[in-house]
């Protein structure tokens, strides 16, 4: 990957003297696709796992998978302030690392120490999980969402960092091929973890199971840490949320102050040598925040209003924050609504389901019919997700440029809404098929596994359009001092929809069984109805599509938020 970058484009030997560029790739995306083979062979497998050797139900296995899959994609928001603000990337990688190297240790002695987990099936009648048993598959869920708090928000970002130093043009270029070069790395570790690991797990034992990722999680930590002298290592900033927090208190304190007609005619308080003196007109409101009242003429835009200006005219002792804080505060509120209309995503992305539906298909392939494991389906969406996002650059960009005009493509919230509208595609296909298999198993058909397909392929592709398109989104649009907290956003919309998926299980569970009929959701696939469940979520994928598109036309044009560079020991904006 690293050659074919460097080649296509144009990197000359100048920008990779000393730290950080493609050279540090390496032991960051080893770290990364490690990490990810074994968590995806953890997480792909594990609703098989507790319905099997804990005697979960489908909807407790499914619930708490949901609950872990929230914890783990909320933990990156506190990690990536911590990050952003005291210990910086590289040691919240570096930790957040051997926190996950901890929690599978705790997977694995729960399949491995006699009593650890419930004894097994006598017949029909198997005994609940107790609480010792238990006690070790919380402990490890636990280190494992401590440890996405460090791993999942700055992993990405810290291997952007690395070309931090390249000049903004190409860097700009570097950027969106380094996005979608990492995410099929990405989609190449889940092929191994969801062929190789699921297979071991299913076939050898779970105890084996586990003690492979164990050992690709302790390569990931070592390899990251062998890199350490190669990269380049940004320090945490203080005051970045301290700035946005500031910047809400000063915009209720001069709630009361008068704008002049033009953002351009005020002076505010700015860095001294920072070359954002006024502004956006943005969110125009909030200018209250960082606005020199009772201005004189000599210090009129231009004139050098810096941070002593607020005391020469009276303002001492009043709450002023400086423009770039109040451009913080403005980026992050700017997005949210487009992020909260990316929670789909989440539930559309989770197939824990179509795992005990394979269990109910006929899995035989090839000519000495080979039993695919019910996890392995999978692959399906990385293997979909990889070839998209690998050949993005190379073919569909610049044959899309010709259509579109846009460098790029398409914009970044036209792939988020083309992958918000291939997930919803995706449950409506997810409906269609359990309807089909359901009916032919009444009459005694089993339906091929193969029917899945198309369901995980179109998930991968909305994983590749929504899920990178809001990457670089959230990356691109935020200053770059809340890098990490950029990234948080994602994991944190994933968080939400884990939330929304656990309480829409709940709450269809409830529904359905009112009056003494069969739950939706029930064990037994057939006695239920999960194809109804799954044309609920396409009703709430086409609503949601049309928020998207309605908080799309709100926001605006992209790329005209400031982003500030740190060159040298100065921060000065990019316009």
């Amino acid at each position: 990957m690293e050659h074919s970058l460097v080649a296509e484009h144009g990197a000359d030997e100048e920008c990779f003297k000393g730290k950080g560029g493609f050279k540090a790739l390496p032991f960051i995306f080893s770290n990364e696709m490690l990490e990810k083979v074994a968590g995806f062979g953890l997480n792909t497998n594990m609703i098989t796992y507790l319905t099997k050797q804990y005697h979960l139900s489908n909807v407790t296995s499914q619930t708490m998978l949901f609950v872990w899959g929230a914890l783990s994609n909320f933990a990156p928001i506190s990690g990536a302030l911590v990050a952003d603000m005291y210990l910086g990337r590289f040691m919240a990688v570096a930790l957040g690392s051997v926190a996950c190297l901890i929690g599978i240790v705790f997977l694995w002695l729960s399949a491995t120490i006699p009593g650890a987990r419930p004894p097994p099936c006598n017949g029909e009648q198997c005994a609940p999980p107790g609480a010792r048993h238990l006690a070790w598959l919380l402990a490890g869920f636990a280190f494992l969402s401590i440890g996405a708090g460090g791993v999942r928000p700055c992993s990405m970002a810290f291997g952007a960092d690395q070309f931090s130093r390249h000049p903004k043009e190409r860097r700009a270029r570097i950027l969106q091929a380094y996005f979608n070069a990492y995410y099929a790395s990405i989609g190449v570790a889940f092929a191994v973890a969801v062929t190789v690991i699921v297979y071991v797990q299913d076939n050898v034992g779970w105890s084996v199971g586990f003690a492979v990722p164990m050992g690709l999680m302790l390569l990931s930590t070592v390899s990251f840490l062998l890199g350490s002298g190669l990269y380049i290592k940004e320090k945490g900033d203080k005051q970045m949320l301290s700035g946005i927090g500031d910047a809400v208190v000063a915009a209720i304190k001069n709630y009361g102050a008068r704008l002049p007609a033009k953002t351009d005619d005020g002076v505010y308080h700015h860095l001294k040598d920072c070359k954002l003196t006024v502004p956006t007109d943005h969110l125009r409101f909030l200018n209250k925040a960082c606005m020199i009242r009772g201005t004189k003429e000599e210090d009129a835009p231009g004139n050098g209003a810096d941070a002593s200006a607020s005391e020469r005219h009276g303002n001492k002792g009043k709450r002023l924050c400086t423009v770039d804080q109040v451009e913080q505060l403005k980026s992050a509120i700017r997005v949210l609504p487009i992020w909260s209309s990316t929670i789909f995503l989440a539930l559309a992305m989770n197939q824990s389901f179509a795992v005990k539906q394979a269990d109910n298909m006929d899995r035989r392939v090839g000519a000495g019919r080979f039993n695919v494991p019910s996890g392995s389906l999978s692959l399906f969406n990385m293997v979909t997700m990889s070839l998209w996002s690998a050949s993005y650059d190379k073919w569909i960009a610049p044959a899309l440029r010709r259509y579109t005009g846009n460098p790029r493509g398409l914009t970044m919230k036209q792939r988020i809404g083309g992958g918000l509208l291939l997930a919803t595609a995706a449950t409506a296909v997810s409906a269609m098929v359990e309807g089909a298999r359901r009916r032919l198993a009444l009459r005694g058909v089993t339906m091929s596994a193969l029917w899945l397909v198309p369901q995980f392929a179109l998930v991968g592709l909305a994983e590749a359009f929504g899920v990178i398109g809001e990457i670089e989104f959230f990356y691109t649009e935020l200053p770059k001092s809340m890098a990490s907290f950029s990234m948080s956003l994602l994991n944190m919309a994933l968080g939400m929809g884990n939330l929304a998926g656990a309480l829409i299980v709940k709450m269809v569970q409830v529904a359905s069984r009112r009056g003494g009929k069969t739950s939706w959701l029930v064990d037994d696939l057939n006695a239920g109805h999960y194809d109804y469940y799954y044309w609920l979520l396409t009703g709430y994928g086409a609503v949601n599509f049309v928020y998207f598109a309605w908080c799309g036309w709100v926001y605006g044009e992209e790329g005209k938020n400031v982003e500030w560079e740190k060159e040298g020991d100065r921060e000065q904006p990019m316009v």
